[in-house]
């Protein structure tokens, strides 16, 4: 039960810090584009590069991130195979 549930919260972990990585992201894009808009009189065009450059950043960030989770989940299961082994071993 005790592994099930850490599991679980280091899958909800990853969605919500993968979410997060791709929203913040894109938010800056948007802020970046408002006050390229905004103080230096660009036209509005200048939103959609922004937005663009943002939502591309914040994938990049995402997938490098899940990536890197996913290494670290299959370390912890082969850790966890191996205690599980010396466990069976030592019985």
């Amino acid at each position: 039960m005790k592994r099930q549930t850490v599991s679980f919260l280091y899958v909800l972990n990853i969605v919500s810090q993968s979410l997060f990585s791709l929203l913040f992201d894109t938010a800056l894009g948007v802020g970046v584009g408002y006050l390229l808009h905004t103080y230096a009189m660009i036209d509005a065009w200048v939103y959609i590069p922004c937005i663009l450059l943002g939502l591309g950043v914040g994938i990049v960030s995402m997938v490098r991130f899940i990536l890197s989770a996913m290494a670290g989940l299959e370390r912890l299961e082969r850790q966890r195979q191996k205690e599980d082994k010396r466990g069976d071993n030592n019985e």
